[in-house]
């Protein structure tokens, strides 16, 4: 696996969120490190998903155009 370096400030901002959380340096970093991939991860899988339906000639409404409902029920 890859051996990672992090800048000076990003080091000294995890130390502090580490001693405010009491949480070791160590689980802390992994836990954000990959929320962070996780996250990214379902970004990029969305904007996949969105490229597959995104229609160049689809015609777009404004929202302010569309007539909302009050409440999800008619009589």
């Amino acid at each position: 696996m890859a051996n990672l370096a992090f800048s000076k400030e990003t080091l000294q901002h995890l130390a502090e969120l580490s001693e405010l959380t009491k949480q070791p340096t160590q689980e802390l970093a992994e836990r954000l490190f990959k929320e962070a991939i996780d996250r990214e991860m379902e970004d990029f899988l969305l904007s996949v998903v969105a490229d597959q339906y995104d229609i160049e000639s689809a015609e777009t409404v404004d929202y302010k155009d569309v007539k909302w409902r009050s409440s999800g029920l008619q009589d």
